[in-house]
């Protein structure tokens, strides 16, 4: 049954607390004295033997009332929270069902169930979110909602109450690290959303106020974002800059859809020699391995060669870089100065691609279900890929104007089989380093070796498309 002590810790584990610690059993006690057994004379009578121990606490799963309570409450708090005026917007591209599930399994584990927990930690979780105290305020009151249906007692909420303090710091942003948009540029806003016919459109554009109000940039484009679906971008255009003011340019050609059954992209591609294969083999070869800091790297990357008299132009190339599953893939491409790559959304969740990089800076804006905008690298660099509605998404495109490139593997090899002999400028960088680096290496005729170390320096999880931090 719910209607027991330690029912709080059941929502604790909502927002992935752990349960405060097993319960220990009381020491075992001395054995007595056997029954009938005649003290000494000349020895004190002994005490009494204490009490035998309690039995040990029943696990708290079974406390709970097992699979079926955790369930019943889980999806009464997921109901609740999913529909409050208050934060439902939140959860506009989440899978419901979904994330039932995982809220469910880690319950279970976490109480001492049957179940395995397949879902990621709450920092992860909530990773670019910038939740505000009143969102917080709102899960507190869905969760303690959930309990009053099973009937958990007083001193239990009052018990959850307490214990959900130290949870804020790790869900709730500081006031400080959030960027208000000036009340004055938000007012014609407001004044458009009052004339729009679209009463949804204008609720989201009511919001998208209020987040730009609280600091919460990109979530008050979002929500800006959605209602331009709803209306159209013409009737929004004017207001459009209160918004996606510093962030990057938006690429709003038309979206085009692939099929359903596009087959799904590898891990990593590109490499000159796969990409347009010599006739013939050239007389050297270069072998070596990338090292972070001397030690071998987790993450992949890219060694490019320029020889010093002129090798002909690699040809630009069309590429794609998917999203499936909430992950991009390829996770790390070379392609040439020149190509275009297309960026396919596969899941049935909106995604937001986007880069910051120098070399090119653009957002592609929110689409799914297939849909699809293309983006042309017309400089060489480093282009790091974001989601911003999913914090821990992220991917690389290495555009190369180099002859001669490869993609270095998962455990830091790198291979050239066809090279000229001669001088070659080298530039090396790995996913997991800051800037790349530059060397020069000697291929004579044969098989040649080098080894480079490379600075470490990567982010983890890149800033939001207006370059403000996610963790």
């Amino acid at each position: 049954m719910i209607r027991t002590p330690g029912g709080f810790s059941f929502l604790l584990l909502l927002f992935s607390i752990a349960c405060g610690g097993s319960h220990k059993p009381a020491a075992k006690p001395a054995a007595a004295e056997a029954e009938g057994e005649t003290a000494k004379a000349d020895e004190p009578a002994q005490a009494d033997a204490p009490p035998p121990a309690p039995p040990a606490p029943k696990p708290l799963y079974d406390r709970l009332g097992g699979l079926p309570a955790i369930t019943a409450v889980v999806d009464e708090f997921v109901t609740r929270t999913t529909t409050d005026p208050r934060i439902k917007e939140r959860f506009f591209n989440t899978d419901a069902v979904n994330l039932k599930r995982l809220l469910t399994e880690f319950v279970c584990l976490a109480t001492g169930g049957p179940c395995k927990y397949t879902g990621r930690d709450m920092p992860s979780s909530h990773a670019g979110m910038d939740l505000v105290d009143d969102e917080f305020t709102a899960l507190v009151e869905n969760l303690i909602g959930a309990l009053d249906k099973f009937k958990v007692p007083d001193k239990e909420k009052g018990e959850l109450i307490g214990a959900l303090g130290p949870l804020k710091p790790q869900i709730v942003t500081p006031a400080e690290k959030l960027r208000p948009i000036d009340a004055a540029r938000l007012a014609p806003v407001e004044k458009l959303a009052a004339t729009l016919k679209d009463k949804a459109a204008a609720e989201l554009l009511g919001l998208a106020v209020l987040a730009g109000k609280r600091g919460q940039r990109s979530y008050a484009e979002q929500l800006f974002t959605r209602a331009e679906m709803m209306t159209g971008p013409r009737p929004l255009v004017a207001v459009a800059k209160v918004f996606r003011a510093g962030a990057p340019p938006r690429i709003t050609t038309a979206l085009k859809t692939l099929p359903a059954d596009t087959a799904a992209q590898p891990q990593i591609v590109g490499g000159s020699e796969t990409d347009n294969p010599e006739k013939r083999l050239l007389a050297g070869s270069l072998h070596g391995a990338i090292k972070i800091d001397g030690k071998p790297p987790t993450g992949f990357g890219v060694v490019m060669l320029w020889p010093e008299k002129a090798a002909k132009k690699r040809v630009a190339k069309a590429r794609i870089v998917e999203q499936r599953g909430k992950t991009f893939a390829p996770h790390v491409m070379a392609v040439p100065v020149g190509s275009t790559v297309s960026f396919p959304n596969f899941d049935p969740i909106f995604h937001n691609v986007f880069s910051l990089s120098k070399s090119k800076a653009f957002d592609l804006g929110m689409y799914k279900n297939g849909e699809t905008r293309e983006v042309k690298l017309d400089k060489p660099g480093i282009v790091r890929l974001g989601c911003n509605l999913h914090a821990n998404m992220s991917a690389y495109l290495v555009v190369v104007d180099a002859p001669h490139y490869v993609i270095v593997e998962n455990d830091g090899s790198y291979s050239f089989k066809s090279l000229a002999p001669g001088k070659y400028r080298v530039q090396a960088w790995n996913e997991q380093s800051g800037e790349p680096m530059i060397t020069s290496v000697v291929i004579k005729a044969g098989a040649n070796e080098s080894d480079l170390d490379l600075k470490g320096g990567g982010q983890a999880i890149s800033p939001d498309k207006f370059g403000n931090a996610r963790q």
